[in-house]
């Protein structure tokens, strides 16, 4: 047993210190393009952006999740989002919010899916 817990430390050393490692290049990454994302941008993503305004600056996270779609059009694709700041200079707050497209039209749906609607 006391093998397996020693691996096991072993193993979150080796996986903080590769996190130590990649900060340096995902700061050069963030300060050369604004943004850093990973997943689809139309889909399920995270994205890291860099915030450089006159009276904010700082780091915004934005994650997006597909949601179900309302009953009143089953067919539409539907996307919650949630956006947290963290300024170093100036407030202000996160947001969430859904995003239903029609799939034929392209057009946005007034309906929000009840996914969204739990607090």
């Amino acid at each position: 047993m006391r093998v397996w817990s020693r691996r096991l430390l072993i193993l979150l050393f080796i996986l903080f210190w590769l996190a130590v490692m990649l900060f340096p290049t995902l700061a050069v990454v963030l300060a050369r393009n604004g943004q850093v994302q990973v997943g689809d941008a139309d889909g399920r993503h995270w994205r890291l952006f860099l915030l450089q305004e006159a009276d904010f600056e700082g780091l915004g996270l934005e994650r997006a999740r597909s949601v179900a779609p309302p009953l009143s059009a089953p067919s539409a694709s539907c996307t919650q989002t949630t956006v947290s700041y963290w300024f170093w200079a100036g407030e202000g707050q996160g947001a969430s919010y859904c995003r239903c497209i029609d799939p034929d039209s392209g057009a946005d749906l007034p309906d929000v899916p009840p996914a969204c609607q739990a607090p």
